[in-house]
């Protein structure tokens, strides 16, 4: 009589989803890459950014990262899944909380001061436009959603699921089911990925940033791939009956 034996409590099908997460991040991640190598990065000024969205709609879209909404939302089922999956190891159990916790913040804080979509639709009320005065208003409105946009909400929310990023490899370090490189990948990209605070000279800040930011990028790919392998060979292994 064949018996399936569950060896952990986690819920049916969270290993695969955790690995569909991290398989969907890279493909985010690779498609803004290659925007950026193309496009360059987004507008540095609300006019910038109006134009930039009249021109063309698609592409400013993932110019200004709104794929990220969907990244972002995304670490939510991935780091459940290293949690379950990390957890036997006693001695990680506060570092795997701490992470999914924080994890959890930065979606929500993300999720909050996230104002790409409202400025799109400004930008269409923008060019609608033909008062003088409405259009000074419309560009103040931007200018303020400009300012949350590169505040310290979204530096809050990075820099909260970096240090996840950053506790979940340490205990990597840990586990036989992840090797070395990997967990060091996981360690020096989401430190990278921390970026320059934004109270920093913005001449610096716009010179440095994005390559820290591209090599850390780089290295979580590595990252994101190697625990989506891992998770599919978890729930495979849990899916296949056992005697």
């Amino acid at each position: 009589m064949q018996i399936q034996k569950k060896e952990d409590p986690s819920p049916d099908g969270l290993y695969q989803t955790g690995a569909v997460s991290a398989l969907t991040i890279v493909l985010i991640y690779l498609i803004e890459m290659l925007v950026v190598l193309t496009h360059g990065l987004p507008p540095t000024t609300v006019e910038g950014w109006f134009a930039l969205f009249q021109h063309d709609r698609l592409i400013g879209l993932l110019q200004s990262f709104a794929l990220d909404v969907i990244a972002v939302s995304l670490h939510a089922p991935l780091y459940l899944a290293l949690y379950f999956h990390l957890k036997p190891a006693r001695k990680a159990s506060a570092a795997l909380i701490l992470s999914v916790t924080f994890a959890l913040i930065g979606i929500g804080v993300y999720l909050a001061s996230n104002t790409t979509f409202s400025l799109l639709s400004l930008s269409d009320q923008y060019s609608a436009a033909r008062a003088p005065a409405q259009k000074a208003q419309l560009l103040a409105a931007g200018q303020a959603l400009f300012s949350i946009y590169n505040g310290t909400g979204p530096f809050a929310a990075y820099f909260l699921y970096a240090v996840s990023g950053i506790l979940v490899s340490i205990v990597m370090l840990q586990s036989a089911g992840f090797s070395r490189p990997l967990a060091i990948a996981g360690i020096i990209g989401n430190a990278l990925e921390l970026g320059l605070p934004p109270s920093i000279d913005p001449a610096v800040f716009l010179k440095i940033d994005p390559i820290l930011i591209g090599l850390g990028g780089i290295l979580l790919i590595y990252w994101y791939l190697g625990i989506a392998v891992r998770l599919i060979q978890i729930g495979w292994h849990r899916s296949s009956p056992r005697a």
